[in-house]
């Protein structure tokens, strides 16, 4: 039964949704009402996929998770030790050293040394400084007589050591070295070696201390993935802004999927590169990530969400589906006539978000998402990492509204709403802060 014709200017919508042009259905919460967060940790796991078909969560329509399998389950690849459950972008990755391995860190001694521990870099410099003392106040020690240093002991050698390398310069009885020639070689090879030194380990603190992984720290990611429907396609999205006011320059994002679990061929942890549809892969997925960035891909047949028991073998053309070493495409290209199609009904159906959570959990995909840009200070290029297993992922729900307008008129963002999820109103559209 069909409602009142809509008068001029006026638009009819679905129960329970708000109107976005000012006005507001009947019955529907204000324009720019924020929806109920969901306790992502209360999230109940479908028992559709934990072996319980009676009853899936994913007909209802509610919000549902997958559970990881309880045993041999691979560590998570990329770690989510910073504060606020953020990643510092360390890999989980154990190399087993070669008999070359020393060799090749010795000839890049200064990556080497960048990349050291702080206290271990400090200690190092210390104790370099220490042995520096030492040496030069037994060279001082042995040339005092015949320089009339009156250094009589090592300690009176370690302090004025000390004292000539550290440029502090109390004196000696003669500044001359009453004319010795040996003096001149102790003295000159104490002023060469704190000017290289010191140059040396000025450098390296200097780099260390401005690495751009500590910038990259400030790049704050959606705590948990999402994956939906929309307008019968299923797409796997997570959120990524910037908490400084100062913005990378030239952001761009990728994403990638390691599979733990052993391929058909027998091979672990393989990465696949994942295509995406928002922001355009094809324009350089560039972000603006003053404002919170939606960051979409498509599960299509050359997905690696794609269900491994609807993946066909690749009879036909690289245009209707995926074999290595071929270029991987996009689903969308061919629909929007940026490329030719396949054959005529190679398209095939696109999978539920049930299966692509199966997939997810049986072959202990991760999913690892790499935003890069310039920090505008330094000029360094800084990459933050984060990843996505399927107990970071829920299923049927969306993002919480984060931005809003606020009592002055300016732009303000919620960060403690930015991790938020709702349950996905299949009435509404889904909010989308960012549009291509």
């Amino acid at each position: 039964m069909q409602g009142p014709p809509a008068e001029a200017g006026q638009v009819l919508l679905p129960e329970g949704c708000a109107q976005r042009d000012g006005g507001a259905a009947d019955d529907s919460p204000p324009p720019c009402s924020r929806k109920r967060s969901m306790d992502v940790e209360s999230i109940p796991v479908d028992p559709d996929l934990q072996g319980d078909p009676e009853l899936s969560l994913a007909s209802v329509g509610t919000a549902w998770r997958v559970r990881a399998p309880s045993e041999g389950a691979a560590p998570r690849m990329i770690d989510r030790d910073s504060p606020f459950k953020q990643s510092g972008g360390r890999f989980n990755i154990r190399r087993k050293k070669d008999a070359h391995n020393s060799v090749r860190r010795l000839r890049d001694g200064f990556h080497t040394l960048v990349n050291m521990g702080t206290v271990k870099l400090l200690l190092l410099c210390a104790g370099v400084i220490a042995a520096s003392w030492t040496v030069f106040a037994l060279l001082f020690y042995f040339t005092s007589r015949r320089c009339g240093l009156k250094a009589s002991s090592f300690l009176r050698a370690l302090y004025l050591a000390v004292e000539t390398v550290e440029t502090i310069g109390y004196g000696v009885p003669d500044p001359y070295f009453n004319e010795c020639y040996s003096g001149i070689f102790v003295l000159g090879a104490s002023g060469l070696w704190q000017t290289v030194f010191s140059a040396l380990m000025i450098s390296v603190i200097c780099t260390r201390i401005s690495r751009p992984q500590a910038r990259a720290s400030s790049v704050c990611f959606s705590e948990k993935a999402v994956v939906r429907r929309i307008r019968g396609q299923v797409y796997f999205m997570v959120q990524a802004c910037d908490l400084r006011k100062h913005q990378l320059i030239e952001a761009h994002v990728r994403l990638y999927c390691v599979q733990h679990a052993p391929t058909s061929n027998c091979v672990v942890f393989q990465t696949r590169a994942m295509r995406l549809q928002h922001p355009d892969d094809d324009l350089g997925a560039m972000l603006l990530l003053t404002l919170p960035q939606l960051i979409v891909h498509r599960v299509d047949l050359w997905s690696p969400l794609w269900p491994e028991t609807d993946r066909r073998p690749c009879i036909g053309t690289p245009q209707s589906c995926f074999n290595f070493p071929d270029v991987p495409q996009r689903g969308a290209d061919a629909e929007n006539g940026n490329r030719e199609p396949g054959p005529a009904g190679s398209a095939p159906v696109a999978p539920s978000v049930q299966d692509v959570g199966r997939r997810l959990r049986d072959g202990q995909l991760e999913v690892i998402c790499i935003v890069e840009g310039i920090d505008p200070s330094t000029s360094m290029t800084c990459q933050a990492r984060y990843s996505y297993t399927c107990d970071d992922v829920v299923f049927d729900a969306d993002f919480q509204t984060c931005v809003s307008r606020a009592a002055d008129g300016k732009c303000e963002i919620d960060f403690n709403a930015f991790h938020e999820l709702v349950n996905r109103d299949p009435n509404c559209d889904m909010a989308v802060q960012t549009m291509p």
